[in-house]
């Protein structure tokens, strides 16, 4: 059984995780949230390297993970390179905007990505799609962390921003905003695109197709909120 450890600075990553419970075998997962960081989209290239590498010997010590999923544009954007190049013996998976699919379908100037300011500036991939639509919602991550059980109030402040753009396909450019699919539908008839199907069909290629998954979860803040995390898993559609 693989160690598979998940990564992201709040509720992001279980929209990543219920993708690999539900395409992946054999593994036993350990979700760690690191709250006591977040949120990841404020912070410099050079603080999230610092952070990355603390969780990465924090899981060495005990968990010895065979592959670490960043289960976070913003993360990956900044430090998946040096990460790769530091920890060997450790598989790296990151997260990259599903902006490759939406520009197949979709001419860029009518895709629309919404991602964080530090995503936005350092992702590699982004500079490649220059007449894409980008648009970064101050503070959007933290906003769906508050109210992950009452997500339709942020429907005022997803519109106001978005159907600026009259955009045909929106590429979700943060794990966390997997969770507000069904808000922004509520408003456009835009195609989403995420991230979290990308990350397990790449997992599977490292993993027995066979077998059962298991998963534990554990947070850098003071615990509080991972009864909701669960509580929030285990009411996916």
């Amino acid at each position: 059984m693989k160690k598979v450890a998940v990564i992201d600075s709040g509720s992001g990553g279980l929209n990543v995780l219920k993708e690999l419970f539900a395409d992946c075998k054999d593994c036993n997962f350990l979700f760690l949230a690191d709250e006591k960081n977040a949120p990841y989209g404020q912070k410099s290239q050079k603080e999230l390297i610092n952070i990355s590498c603390y969780l990465i010997d924090f899981l060495n010590s005990f968990f010895m993970p065979d592959i670490i999923i960043f289960a976070c544009n913003t993360l990956t954007a900044t430090t998946i390179d040096f990460v790769r190049k530091k920890y060997k013996n450790i598989i790296f998976i990151g997260c990259e905007p599903a902006l490759k699919p939406a520009c197949a379908k979709y001419r860029q100037e009518e895709v629309l990505l919404l991602a964080t300011p530090v995503t936005l500036e350092k992702s590699k991939l982004i500079k490649k799609y220059k007449n894409v639509n980008k648009l970064a919602i101050e503070n959007l991550p933290m906003l769906i962390d508050k109210n992950l059980f009452d997500l339709d109030l942020l429907v005022p402040i997803l519109k106001s921003n978005i159907e600026i753009y009259s955009p045909k396909a929106i590429v979700l450019g943060c794990t966390h905003f997997e969770a507000i699919k069904k808000q922004i539908s509520s408003f456009t008839n835009a195609e989403l695109f995420g991230s979290s199907i990308g990350i397990a069909k790449r997992l599977n290629n490292f993993c027995n197709k066979t077998g059962g998954c298991d998963c534990s979860f554990m947070t850098t803040g003071d615990g509080s909120s991972l009864a909701n995390f669960y509580h929030y898993l285990t009411k996916f559609d």
